[in-house]
């Protein structure tokens, strides 16, 4: 582990609050790691509460991953100007906070990428809060976020999607028994992500209340 700063925050500040979360982030910035040079992460859904731990914090996280890499970019994305604002306050220069809907955003940035990185590292996706009994309507706008972004990811790229815990349907037999009628598949925000993942053949790299893929 290179980026030694972080690592000693993320131990001492981050892990312990993290919950359900710790080891898929703990993934993702050992993933980053490896690469051993400056990173271009982006984001859809930005901080809106300090220490809020369990929306994850993701943006302090990326911002405070980014400070010990020089030269390293973060771009994030809200459709809230309060959280923006907020959202500015919190984090170094090293991180562009964007207002607006992150589907156009993406486009946008697709179209006019930092100029030197021509593949994001790490997309990070979470700007819709998901019903988890009525999951569309933020499933399908996170699948609208890969498309628009689609020019800008690698076959290295790590897409991660936020609050995609897996679903399952089943049948309750007597008092504390069931019988499974499906596979256990992604849910959440991440439904129609982790679909067109499978139909394509991108790999998923790990699957629990996150999920995260390469090979898009």
């Amino acid at each position: 582990m290179k980026n030694l700063e972080f690592w000693q925050f993320f131990e001492a500040n981050a892990a312990a609050h993290l919950g359900h979360r710790q080891a898929t982030f703990r993934y993702a910035f050992e993933f980053l790691d490896r690469l051993e040079r400056p990173v271009f992460i982006v984001e859809t859904g930005c901080v809106r509460k300090l220490d809020h731990w369990s929306d994850g914090q993701s943006t302090l996280l990326f911002d405070k991953f980014v400070t010990g890499l020089p030269g390293s970019v973060v771009h994030t994305v809200d459709l809230s100007p309060e959280a923006t604002a907020l959202c500015k306050t919190l984090v170094s220069p090293a991180v562009d906070v964007h207002t607006g809907d992150s589907v156009a955003f993406l486009h946008g940035l697709a179209k006019n990428p930092p100029a030197r990185f021509p593949r994001i590292d790490l997309l990070y996706l979470d700007s819709y809060d998901v019903d988890m009994a009525a999951p569309h309507p933020s499933a399908l706008h996170h699948l609208k976020e890969l498309i628009a972004i689609s020019p800008l990811i690698g076959p290295e790229t790590l897409v991660v999607v936020d609050d995609a815990p897996k679903e399952v349907h089943y049948i309750p037999q007597g008092t504390s028994g069931a019988v499974f009628i499906t596979d256990p598949r992604v849910g959440g925000k991440g439904k129609y992500v982790a679909e067109y993942a499978e139909s394509i053949g991108a790999k998923r790299v790990f699957s629990d209340y996150q999920v995260a893929w390469t090979g898009f």
